[in-house]
């Protein structure tokens, strides 16, 4: 027996794209909160730099799943297969990894965090870390002439024009993605067979032969005298440790079905 006939590919697509869904949901309701305090700013500025470590798995997930799509899907698909290469740079060099060269390039950018003032005033310098820390992951997405490919100039959230710019390209950049996976999400649940009334047994077995060894490939056969087998081992076991009777009973009655 295959995985096809449990459908393990389509369900971990349709798995994918409704957790890579919740989250940008998550995420946009966050970012869109009023910035009211520090905290609040601080909160932003975590939750904007943690966004590129799912927007980058839309990335991902726009090239490895497939499904039918209309002129109007594939439009949106090639708009974000290019888009989304600003998420992979950021999550490569900020999000899913510290790049060391960026960290430095962040420190020159805003050597005030070390001014002596800020010693012991660890909020304040929390907030000029991230505020730097985003920018040179923006400012670093540069072309051939070195120039920042989306927005053609570097940004500074100090300048108000600056921040609503790059805040507005997010908030569009996570409203396609949104719509993308929502579309998918549709395309690949109209095909996924849900179980009804199905065979405990069958499916306890099935998830008993999971090989978490990500190397080696996983099993999915089935037959109802390995299923037995099995289950008389494992009373017998119980019983060694004077398992409850009422316990033994219920699982004994399981193999007479």
């Amino acid at each position: 027996m295959t995985k096809e006939k449990y459908q393990i590919e389509e369900k971990s697509n349709y798995i994918t794209i409704l957790i890579l869904y919740d989250e940008l949901k998550n995420y946009d309701k966050i970012l869109s909160e009023e910035i009211i305090d520090i905290d609040s700013h601080i909160d932003k500025f975590r939750h904007t730099r943690n966004i590129f470590i799912s927007l980058n798995n839309v990335f991902d997930a726009i090239k490895s799943i497939k499904f039918n799509q209309d002129n109007h899907t594939v439009e949106l698909t090639r708009t974000l297969k290019k888009e989304l290469k600003f998420a992979n740079h950021f999550r490569n060099r900020l999000s899913g990894h510290l790049c060391k060269n960026l960290i430095e390039r962040a420190v020159q950018w805003d050597l005030t965090i070390f001014d002596s003032g800020l010693r012991n005033k660890e909020k304040i310098k929390i907030f000029q870390i991230y505020k730097t820390l985003i920018e040179s992951g923006i400012n670093s997405y540069i072309d051939e002439n070195g120039v920042q490919k989306i927005f053609r100039t570097e940004i500074d959230f100090f300048y108000p024009p600056d921040a609503n710019l790059f805040y507005q390209y997010l908030k569009n950049i996570v409203d396609l993605s949104i719509e993308w996976l929502s579309i998918a999400e549709k395309s690949i649940l109209v095909n996924i067979k849900h179980y009804d009334n199905y065979d405990t047994r069958e499916l306890s077995a099935i998830a008993a032969k999971t090989n978490f060894n990500l190397k080696e490939k996983s099993e999915f056969s089935y037959s109802n005298l390995e299923y037995k087998n099995r289950l008389e081992y494992v009373i017998e076991e119980l019983k060694k440790v004077n398992t409850d009777d009422k316990i033994i009973d219920f699982l004994k009655t399981t193999l007479e079905k």
